[in-house]
Formats: structure tokens, sequence, C-alpha cells
């Protein structure tokens, strides 16, 4: 993540190929950047055969989040189901700290089986979500 907020130019939204089976770390981890990802307006998306996850520092995605859903019901061979946020909430562990939430921003998850990585990427492409290395 230090990577993807500290990358200048004109790239804002990156993509990453997870080897993971499930997005529950990223769940667990991603919340913490919202509000930096909101204030630099740059986003992430991790994709695997059976998820993509994503959290982008601006609101409204609603065409990049459709035509990945479609592109994934399209290959998958379970039912998929696609939940949508318009703000985070990031819970710190530690007593006494108060959760934060961050508004205007997008969270998204996609859930299936077997999707085609090669058309979600396409998809990705179109939006000028590029690979992080």
């Amino acid at each position: 993540m230090k990577y993807l907020l500290s990358t200048q130019g004109e790239t804002k939204f990156y993509y990453v190929k997870s080897e993971q089976e499930s997005p529950t770390l990223y769940f667990s981890f991603l919340p913490q950047f919202a509000a930096q990802l909101k204030e630099t307006q740059k986003g992430i998306v991790y994709l695997g055969d059976n998820f993509i996850l994503g959290l982008i520092g601006a609101a409204a995605q609603d065409d990049l989040t459709a035509e990945l859903e479609k592109v994934c019901k399209e290959s998958s061979s379970k039912p998929v189901k696609s939940v949508k946020k318009n703000q985070v909430k990031f819970d710190y562990k530690i007593k006494g700290k108060k959760p934060v939430v961050t508004k205007e921003i997008t969270q998204f998850s996609i859930t299936g089986a077997g999707f085609s990585l090669e058309k979600v990427e396409e998809v990705l492409k179109k939006f000028n979500v590029a690979e992080m290395d």
C-alpha cells in the first residue's frame, strides 16, 4: 500500500492478481487506508479466481463495478454475489481509539467461482486501472 500511496503520475487506480483463496485478508487490512486513498483519489483492486475486492478513493464508481459484475456472471460456475458500499469504517483494535468512517468512497466485492481473469483485466484496463508490479 505504501507504494500505491506514494506513486506519482496520471495513473491513480491499480490492480493486483492475488494468490489468496478468499478476500478475507483484504477485508481486514484495506479499510485502514480508506482515508488516505480518498485524500489522494487513488484506488486498489485485488482479484483472484473467485473474488474481486476493491477500495477506490472516489465515489460513484457504478460503471466499473457494473461491468466487472457482468463479466463475472458470464464466467462464474457459482452464483455471483456483489456488494458495494459508499463508506468504509475502520475500527482500531486499541482500547479508547474511536473508529474512523470514510464517506464518499467506493468499496466493492464480487464473489463467485472460476472468473475469467482475462475478461476482468480487460474491464479494469478500459477504466484505466493499471496492473501493479
